[in-house]
């Protein structure tokens, strides 16, 4: 029961801490390259991507940013897919894996390839962590016979 309790803390956590970074309209994003493909609505990173939006800071080896355009002609981010060694950060947040992607249509943030998240010295890890921002939930899921694993510290 306390580890339920737990997970839904983190979900409720992670909604605190990405929701409100991901809505501002500045962000910064470094690497090594940057190819624009217009016509399929994608722009593309590589090599030591590093992304800061408000205090959020991305690590990885490739990020795809998924754009749409409205009718005014402003794009809108879709969909962002963060690969390689991804390191995610924000206060006290910190989540490693070897995939992530964010849907903000769906306000879902999907960890894969041994995801890690810790809050503070707390941990979750599994095969695959879905965080839903619109329902205050996360789930941490494994495959065929894996398991999940949590370590809370209660003070």
């Amino acid at each position: 029961m306390k580890i339920l309790k737990f997970l839904s803390i983190i979900g409720f956590f992670l909604l605190l801490m990405l929701v409100p970074t991901l809505y501002s309209s500045e962000i910064d994003i470094t690497s090594d390259k940057m190819q624009v493909f217009e016509s399929e609505g994608v722009v593309v990173f590589t090599g030591k991507v590093f992304g800061v939006k408000g205090d959020l800071k991305v690590w990885c080896d490739q990020m795809y940013v998924y754009y749409t355009t409205n009718q005014q002609g402003k794009r809108e981010v879709s969909k962002v897919i963060a690969l390689g060694k991804v390191i995610i950060e924000k206060g006290k947040w910190k989540a490693y894996a070897g995939k992530a992607v964010y849907f903000r249509n769906q306000e879902k943030l999907v960890l894969e390839e041994t995801p890690k998240v810790w809050h503070d010295k707390n941990l979750v890890e599994g095969d695959i962590i879905v965080i839903y921002f619109n329902e205050d939930k996360s789930e941490v899921l494994a495959k065929d016979q894996g398991r999940v694993r949590a370590r809370v510290y209660f003070e």
